[in-house]
């Protein structure tokens, strides 16, 4: 008996084959490195390339797989532990490295973590722990930061991020290095430990568009470059902070953009020379992010006699980036 009659088979024949080449197209996605980075069992690969503290008598460094804590339970983690008595500030450095991999198909990528900070019993000292998460492409030798993140503080977990370029062929790895430092000097009389602790650390390839407009795709609406443009300015507000080596800087993602923004912020000493190194943050819509400057050496005595300073803004919404500059006055802490 036939199913179909006259020209219905070939119709039906040809939306299958429709549907057969649009398939691949929404789910052609691959995930770097191998499994995922959820860390449910295993540090999948991934080791402590890195672990110092300032104070090494009096302050200690680690790294490592934590089995019991995560989203779900499985997760790296950056430790720094403090003696009783330690009286001055405090800075550590972990780093943690994936292994190897070398992906099929080139293109834009998403480099996805999920991260929290504990301050322990260290909570009068003020820790801060300020991350980075770094995309090494071992073929070419370049380095690229997909997402920087200063936490004051204690938090929660949280999912952040970063936009990626890879070269099908090329061999990478990904790099977090997780910087805890106090603001306060310590007493003598505290001691214990801060922990930052990441997890479903991932590179994506070839994402889908409804995985890109989470926060900032098609789905947001589009948005020109000329009223990027105007927006632009508003994406930092002031006065900025100065602190030690650090300048702070309220970043935000107006709700009129439509997008998820990608904003990269500089201090500048005049239009052609720096003050700060380069800070990259994503914030969703309608949200403000504080990002922290390091300040350069070399212009940290030219800053002190400034009232105000002059910031570079590269602001990206979906496909769209404009570049500006806004000066904020700055105050002291």
């Amino acid at each position: 008996m036939r199913s179909c009659r006259g020209g219905l088979c070939l119709v039906l024949a040809g939306v299958l084959a429709l549907a057969v080449q649009a398939a691949p197209a929404g789910a052609a996605t691959d995930v770097y490195p191998a499994g995922g980075g959820g860390f449910s069992g295993s540090a999948e690969g991934w080791e402590v390339t890195e672990a110092s503290c300032n104070v090494p008598a009096l302050c200690s460094a680690s790294g490592g797989y934590d089995g019991g804590d995560g989203r779900p339970a499985g997760s790296l983690v950056a430790n720094t532990k403090i003696a009783l008595n330690l009286v001055s500030l405090f800075r550590s450095t972990v780093t943690l490295q994936s292994p190897d991999f070398t992906v099929g198909t080139g293109g834009a990528a998403t480099l996805h973590l999920e991260r929290r900070f504990a301050s322990g019993s260290l909570a009068d000292l003020a820790p801060q722990l300020d991350y980075s998460a770094q995309l090494v492409d071992r073929t070419s030798g370049r380095r690229s930061t997909a997402i920087a993140e200063a936490i004051d503080g204690s938090s929660a977990w949280s999912g952040e991020d970063g936009a990626a370029t890879v070269k099908a062929g090329h061999t990478y790895a990904i790099l977090i290095t997780a910087r805890t430092s106090s603001t306060v000097a310590g007493t003598g009389l505290l001691s214990g430990a801060t922990a930052a602790r990441f997890d479903d650390v991932a590179l994506t390839v070839g994402s889908d568009d409804s995985a890109a407009g989470n926060g900032g795709g098609a789905a947001g609406g589009e948005i020109t470059a000329a009223r990027l443009a105007d927006l632009a300015p508003a994406t930092v507000v002031g006065p900025a902070q100065v602190r030690g080596k650090r300048l702070f800087v309220k970043a935000r993602c107006p709700r009129a953009i439509g997008h998820a923004c990608r904003i990269s912020v500089r201090g500048l000493l005049s239009r052609r020379k720096s003050a700060t190194a380069q800070r990259r943050v994503k914030i969703a819509t309608g949200k403000t992010k504080r990002v922290a400057l390091w300040v350069k050496p070399r212009a940290k005595g030219k800053l002190a006699s400034r009232s105000r300073l002059l910031f570079r803004l590269r602001v990206r919404a979906g496909v769209v980036q404009a570049t500006t500059v806004k000066r904020l006055r700055l105050i002291r802490r």
